[in-house]
């Protein structure tokens, strides 16, 4: 059988796309090396590590109290220290301060990849299997709403209504203008705040599906669609003075880590 529906409409295509852009250098998000100790007293944060004071590079004799939490509470007596081995104990703090978001699962080494490569990648990229499979995972899930299962309700719609037609230009509109109200998958679940996921990408930054093969049969049809997506390993001043994140060491940790 001629697959006229796959001859009748450009393939490769695009169906959805987010406005943020991939690779957004000019996101606040992905800024680094900007802020001097003024801009993050005026951000409210005095108390970034409850091991170290960052700001006259001395090392606390003892823990500071609240030292998960931080309750803006800052020791005073201490041991000086250069700026290396400050660097060290603050990734070393973030490092263990991230167990408390990822402590089950098969992705709760993930933040501690992430946060190695945030030291020492030198601004690259990060590719990772688990990444790709746990988006997979993700975007396979057929929950109500989910891109997955508007593009397959929408096909089989059209295909059921009209049987006979072959040629249907009004599909791929059809789908990508019932793709705006679907809900993009995210690694926003419950779970996600305590597996690794949430901790390590949580919102997705840029994302974009594509149909990039379709074939028609007596009996049914077959799809190929791809699924792109792009988040920032990074904090934003927007980010910082939500309380959901400042309250917490690691969220201060990461920032002044970012942007000092």
């Amino acid at each position: 059988m001629n697959n006229i529906l796959g001859s009748s409409i450009n393939i490769p295509c695009t169906l959805f796309e987010t406005i943020t852009l991939f690779d957004d250098f000019s996101a606040d998000d992905m800024q680094y090396g900007d802020m001097e100790e003024q801009d993050f007293l005026s951000l409210g944060l005095s108390d970034i590590s409850a091991k170290v004071d960052p700001y006259r590079l001395i090392k606390y004799h003892f823990p500071g109290p609240n030292s998960t939490y931080g309750a803006f509470s800052v020791p005073t007596s201490g041991t000086k220290i250069s700026q290396s081995e400050c660097i060290d104990i603050l990734f070393a703090e973030m490092k263990d301060l991230a167990k408390m978001f990822s402590f089950f699962g098969q992705y709760k080494t993930l933040i501690q990849d992430l946060i190695d490569h945030f030291r020492y990648g030198n601004g690259n990229s990060f590719h990772s299997q688990e990444l790709n499979l746990s988006f997979h995972e993700r975007i396979n899930k057929y929950d109500y709403n989910s891109p997955i299962r508007v593009i397959k309700e929408c096909i089989e719609n059209d295909i059921s209504s009209t049987p006979t037609i072959g040629y249907r230009p009004l599909l791929l509109q059809k789908i990508k203008i019932e793709l705006l109200s679907s809900r993009l998958n995210k690694f926003n679940d419950f779970k996600d705040n305590f597996n690794g996921l949430g901790i390590s990408i949580h919102d997705i930054s840029a994302q974009k599906i594509s149909l990039l093969n379709f074939q028609k049969y007596p009996m049914g049809w077959s799809a190929t669609i791809h699924f792109i997506a792009q988040d920032h390993f990074g904090l934003d001043v927007t980010d910082i003075k939500n309380k959901t994140y400042s309250k917490y060491r690691f969220f201060r940790i990461w920032f002044f880590l970012q942007r000092a």
